[in-house]
């Protein structure tokens, strides 16, 4: 899951579908930089597969259960899949991926120094690509009315550029034509204060020294507003709540049931078990799986 799962219906975005997006938004915004784009590209399709079932839920669970082995953070989790986890080539473990790339995903967990522009381009693309389809899924599945989100600036212009342009769009077509233009305004913004703070730039040290890759101060402001608001009337509604509790209950049970049975884990772990124990172990096997397994297991351990 991104934000919802499939307790509230069909539509909303998954977190490979918002992967998808995030790829689309941060090669556009490379595009007209002239960075790396197959860099750009490499480094978002990277920076969320090591979410755990259940999106930060999930995370919040497993960080607490895997305390005594070191917590559990998605970032870092990324890391160990495509360092240690993966097994592609006979003589290696994990994927063989370029320094860049894994430079810029330990970024996110260290949070020091400044990363190259194209990890920069990752992060504000990811950025735009969530506060605009979060506002759009809860619309969707009716945890947000339309009007509510009026109460953010961006939303806001957009809405009124939205109803300027065009008469008479039902609400479906009205939100989607806000969500483009949102993109549109985030992106055009990032552009125009990115190619300032660029120009004259002529070597990487210089376009190292401090964040490049950022909107205007305006927007910036406009866009942590978006960002509270989703955190009180989405990440925190009521419905929401009520599923983090019993993801919690859900990944507690079989938590404990790899702990007192390690032999239950796939054969594929005996290694992280030898070298890291059977709680990293089983912290690794169930940030693997998806809400749908993890559903699917929860239901056949209450049957034995």
């Amino acid at each position: 899951m991104q934000v919802f799962t499939a307790e509230f219906g069909n539509y909303h975005r998954t977190r490979l579908t918002h992967t998808m997006e995030v790829v689309g938004v941060a090669r556009t915004i490379g595009r007209v930089l002239r960075l790396n784009e197959d860099l750009i590209e490499a480094a978002a399709l990277l920076h969320d597969i090591g979410h755990s079932p259940f999106g930060h839920a999930g995370e919040a669970v497993l960080d607490r259960l895997l305390q005594d082995c070191g917590g559990f953070d998605h970032n870092a989790q990324a890391l160990r899949i495509v360092e240690k986890l993966e097994r592609r080539y006979s003589n290696f473990p994990g994927l063989n991926l370029s320094r860049e790339i894994l430079d810029g995903q330990a970024y996110k967990i260290a949070k020091t120094g400044i990363p190259l522009l194209e990890i920069q381009v990752v992060d504000i693309a990811d950025s735009i690509a969530y506060d605009t389809h979060d506002v759009d899924d809860a619309m969707e599945i009716g945890l947000l009315m339309t009007e509510q989100p009026m109460e953010t600036s961006l939303w806001k212009r957009s809405a009124r550029k939205v109803r300027a342009q065009w008469a008479n769009l039902n609400d479906a077509e009205f939100r989607r034509a806000v969500v483009h233009d949102l993109i549109e305004t985030q992106v055009s913004d990032l552009l125009q204060a990115a190619m300032q703070r660029l120009e004259g730039i002529t070597s990487r040290a210089d376009a190292l020294t401090v964040p490049m890759i950022v909107p205007s101060a305006e927007i910036a402001e406009q866009k942590r507003e978006m960002q509270r608001f989703l955190l009180e009337h989405v990440y925190r509604h009521p419905n929401v709540l009520i599923h983090r509790r019993r993801v919690a209950d859900w990944l507690e049970m079989i938590f404990g049931r790899y702990m007192s049975q390690p032999e239950l884990l796939p054969e594929r772990y005996g290694v992280v078990i030898q070298r890291e124990g059977v709680c990293r172990a089983a912290g690794d096997y169930i940030a693997d799986q998806t809400d749908r397994s993890i559903r699917a297991q929860t239901q056949q351990e209450r049957l034995v």
